[in-house]
């Protein structure tokens, strides 16, 4: 009776054990070689940049093991940049040494609906996002948000083994620029191409929201009214450095920026002909 028991009981543990084993996520790494191709996004210029990482190039930090990255095509090119992941949790950890004390968390698969994540961005501000729904695609789990960290982003979304389609990669401030993911290839497979863009690459000229030679505000700064030329705006809706909408105008080329604390304000203009423009405007007293 008591072996009976006892390899009743191993039988369990393995069963856990395998249970617990098959909980894990999909790594977010090739085994060899990842590449991530990502849009930079900024207020008045866009690139694609990219992001080589050699799995064999580990280097430990702080008690953990990071894989080292190598961007290109980036404001910070050639920046010492590191990843690492928990497949446990599902967990993407950041470490960018020029402006982090500590790692910093990109991606979690373990939350779930109504779980908050609270994204980080690169000038250390925590904006919450909290999850709107949880899927499965193509076998791999996916986590939807309800609301984008900033009105003019993406919203989040994390997909198993994918890296999320927005995150902080450099210092350059989100109020300034955005980064999504346009790509993961691994081993130089591609396993993913955002469903947003549907390309693997892009640059200034392919941007139709983006259309700022024609768009110009004055004066800049400005003290109380800002002129709009260059097109003519059907709805102007002006946000604070903290993605606060404080003002919203419509069929005005004249926007009366009186009673705003001084500062940089960011104004997506939707014009007539159905396009949307983004530009930057200083106010002072």
């Amino acid at each position: 009776m008591k072996n009976i028991r006892l390899y009743t009981l191993l039988a369990l543990l393995m069963m856990a054990g395998g249970f617990m084993q098959a909980q894990e996520y999909e790594s977010y790494f090739g085994a060899d070689s990842t590449r991530l191709n990502v849009l930079q996004y900024c207020i008045d210029w866009v690139t694609t940049g990219y992001m080589e990482i050699n799995t064999a190039d580990t280097v430990h930090i702080n008690g953990h093991d990071y894989l080292h990255a190598t961007p290109r095509g980036f404001f910070f090119e050639n920046a010492e940049l590191y990843f690492r992941e928990e497949t446990a949790t599902g967990r993407l950890y950041r470490y960018f040494p020029m402006i982090d004390e500590e790692e910093v968390l990109l991606c979690d698969m373990s939350l779930t609906v109504g779980d908050t994540f609270y994204q980080i961005s690169n000038w250390g501000m925590a904006h919450p996002s909290v999850v709107e729904s949880v899927s499965f695609e193509n076998g791999r789990k996916v986590i939807r948000f309800a609301l984008p960290v900033y009105p003019w982003h993406d919203a989040l979304t994390f997909r198993e083994g994918i890296f999320p389609n927005n995150f902080p990669i450099g210092y350059l401030d989100y109020f300034d620029c955005e980064n999504n993911l346009l790509c993961e290839y691994k081993d130089g497979e591609q396993v993913f191409e955002n469903p947003e863009y549907n390309t693997c690459y892009i640059d200034e000229t392919s941007v139709q929201e983006q259309d700022l030679q024609h768009i110009s505000l004055y004066p800049n700064p400005a003290k109380e009214t800002v002129l709009i030329e260059g097109a003519k705006a059907a709805e102007v809706q002006v946000y604070n450095v903290f993605g606060q909408l404080v003002k919203t105008v419509k069929d005005s080329h004249e926007i009366n920026m009186a009673g705003l604390p001084q500062g940089v304000y960011l104004l997506r203009i939707a014009d007539t002909e159905g396009r949307s423009h983004k530009a930057r405007v200083a106010v002072k007293e």
